[in-house]
């Protein structure tokens, strides 16, 4: 092999001469044998440091957080801001035949390296001690505002025996889904973005409950509370199966909403009056006002996040009484709540959000989402107040044919199955893994979408790229 690094060595040798000139032919020069990278550091990246991790034991070199989609046309000519070493750098050719001295101040192509690692060999002083190391940069593939559904439906058939509306409530790390057609709960532990040990849902019959037609299910200090369609009591449970009266609520209870701090807000009907109420305990309950007519009181879906100074807020959507309604419930409105303070509706906009069947409400991402039970698109909110249609990106997702090459370059289809635009019955939830749920009730009617009865799961990309 030649060698293209002559010159060092030569300067080594020089230095050697020099010193044992000036020490005495006595005096033993010892150079030394540390051939490790000390530091490593890319110039930046969309204006962005990334730390790199090096493995002595492997020598590997990699980010662990990965650099964002795109990042390939600032990789293909980018340079290496630091490499600390005690003697010098070597690399190999594309040609595998010749070793030349590496120069920090050229720029170098790093993209796709993750497959193919761009290789160094570092020298010690001594010119005898070598380490190599093999460098890899990660980056995403998927775009970070993407709304990710995976190839298909995580569960088929989940719960045949739930037709119609559905409720359903994360507690105890497991979904529960109730329906009104079903005497039995569904349920499956969450395990990091999956459904149980193995996938599939446990049913039981639900014990206690005069109807399993629910019209509110909230978890208030680790207890499970609801009301049914059949009284305006509320009923509790400590495992969401074998549920019993809570007489400290009282009768007269038209729905629970949500807690807030260590508060359960609520609707109670007083003196022919439906009322806005909180209780810190079920049985004392603080009025807050008369329910507008226009205040949602069926299918209510509630979100909580907190404001930009951390108080905790709650906002909701949901159906109005037909009773109620008027020539002006023409949107969906949203509705929020902020503890000691009064209901408030969202509605001063010229930009609303359409009025919706089934309205589902989420703070996600540092946004708000409502979608409904078409299932074609989600409408998007930085307050709650302007509304405008997300039309990329953050979608529900589609059957589509993708053909990829494999790494032979052969054509190879795939196939992602979708629901948008497919109505449905369903429920909703957002786990604590920032994954979205949506159970969709079974149809059996002849003719009925082909998706029926199965269980989505979809997650925002960069909710999942984490930074280390």
């Amino acid at each position: 092999m030649r060698i293209k690094f002559l010159s060092v060595i030569v300067s080594f040798l020089l230095v050697s001469f020099a010193m044992s000139s000036c020490l005495g032919d006595d005096d033993p020069i010892e150079y030394s044998p540390n051939a490790l990278l000390q530091a490593f550091e890319l110039d930046k990246v969309l204006g962005v440091n990334y730390q790199f991790t090096i493995d002595q034991l492997t020598g590997e070199i990699y980010n662990q957080d990965s650099l964002p989609v795109g990042s390939d046309t600032i990789i293909d000519r980018i340079l290496i801001k630091t490499m600390t070493v005690a003697g010098f750098v070597t690399i190999r050719n594309s040609a595998n035949t010749e070793d030349s001295i590496f120069n920090i101040a050229d720029s170098v192509n790093l993209v796709g390296t993750v497959e193919k690692p761009f290789r160094f060999k570092v020298w010690a002083p001594d010119m005898e001690h070598t380490r190599e190391y093999a460098l890899s940069v990660r980056v995403h593939q998927q775009q970070p505002d993407s709304l990710n559904w995976g190839k298909g439906p995580i569960g088929t058939n989940f719960a045949p025996q739930i037709k119609g509306k559905q409720k359903s409530i994360i507690f105890n790390n497991q979904i529960y889904v109730y329906g009104p057609s079903s005497s039995s709960v569904y349920y499956t532990t969450l395990s990091n973005g999956q459904l149980g040990t193995d996938g599939t849902w446990n049913s039981s019959l639900i014990n206690g409950l005069p109807s399993t037609d629910l019209t509110s299910i909230v978890n208030f200090n680790s207890t499970l509370y609801a009301t049914t369609a059949a009284d305006k009591k509320v009923y509790s449970s400590n495992d969401g199966i074998n549920w019993e009266e809570a007489p400290a609520f009282g009768d007269n209870t038209v729905v629970l909403i949500a807690p807030i701090g260590n508060s359960l807000t609520g609707i109670k009907t007083l003196d022919n009056e439906d009322m806005f109420c909180t209780t810190t305990n079920g049985s004392d309950w603080t009025e807050e006002g008369v329910v507008p007519k226009n205040f949602p009181r069926n299918n209510i879906s509630v979100t909580s996040f907190q404001n930009i100074t951390g108080v905790p807020n709650i906002m909701i959507v949901g159906n109005i009484p037909e009773e109620n309604k008027t020539e002006n419930d023409t949107a969906t409105v949203a509705w929020g709540y902020m503890q000691g303070q009064e209901w408030a509706a969202l509605d001063d906009s010229s930009y609303p959000c359409p009025l919706l069947k089934d309205p589902s409400i989420m703070y996600y991402g540092g946004a708000f989402y409502i979608f409904g039970k078409d299932f074609k698109t989600f409408y998007k909110s930085e307050a709650g107040i302007v509304w405008k249609e997300v039309t990329n990106m953050f979608m529900f997702p589609i059957d589509q044919t993708i053909e990829i090459k494999d790494e032979e370059d052969n054509i190879q289809t795939e196939y992602n199955y979708g629901f948008r635009g497919e109505e449905s019955d369903y429920s909703m939830v957002v786990d604590e893994n920032n994954f979205i749920w949506i159970m969709r009730s079974y149809d059996e009617t002849p003719g009925a979408i082909a998706n029926s009865g199965n269980v989505w799961r979809g997650k925002l990309n960069r909710l999942g790229f984490a930074r280390q």
